[in-house]
């Protein structure tokens, strides 16, 4: 069981080049490549565009060490901790309120 691989991961671009892209994204990314160095970007769009696709491409081309961080994740949890200190600050005014 050596080798296994999720078949997207098996088959994702692994270079701009191979990437479907507009030619101008393909231009631009590539730059960023041929330059040696990766501005702060932000790529949004829906799932499936191509975003996480593009983002490790360049960082394969560069030959760069990466660590993926689940956003999405991250926001929850600062939802969550809203939402408690809000609840927090609830309970406080309706004891505050009600004394």
């Amino acid at each position: 069981m050596n080798d296994v691989m999720l078949w997207v991961e098996k088959y994702r671009p692994k270079t701009i080049s191979e990437c479907v892209l507009t030619d101008d994204l393909k231009k631009t990314f590539q730059t960023f490549v041929d330059e040696g160095h990766i501005p702060n970007l932000l790529l949004s769009g829906g799932p499936g565009v191509g975003k996480t696709t593009v983002a490790k491409a360049m960082l394969n081309e560069l030959g760069a060490t990466y660590m993926m961080i689940n956003g999405q994740r991250n926001l929850v949890l600062t939802f969550l901790e809203t939402r408690l200190r809000t609840l927090q600050v609830l309970s406080l005014w309706m004891v505050t309120v009600s004394s």
